[in-house]
């Protein structure tokens, strides 16, 4: 299996004043809201999606060991 990297961009509306302006983030890294960007592309595909849901398991996983220990989250 090769690994690529998505250049996609995924779109979000965060306040801005009275207002909303937009805001791009690159799919995969961390949205305005804490969360994953995902783009439409890689939600739309089984394997890139499962890669990602395993992820976050791990990450929960390495923050529950950290807490657990003292250590709080990364």
């Amino acid at each position: 299996m090769e690994k690529t990297v998505c250049i996609n961009r995924v779109s979000f509306y965060v306040p801005s004043g009275y207002d909303y302006r937009e805001t791009l983030v690159r799919c995969g890294n961390t949205d305005p809201y804490g969360d994953r960007a995902v783009c439409d592309v890689c939600a739309a595909n089984p394997e890139i999606l499962a890669g990602i849901m395993r992820h976050e398991r791990l990450i929960e996983k390495d923050n529950a060991w950290l807490r657990s220990a003292g250590q709080g989250e990364m």
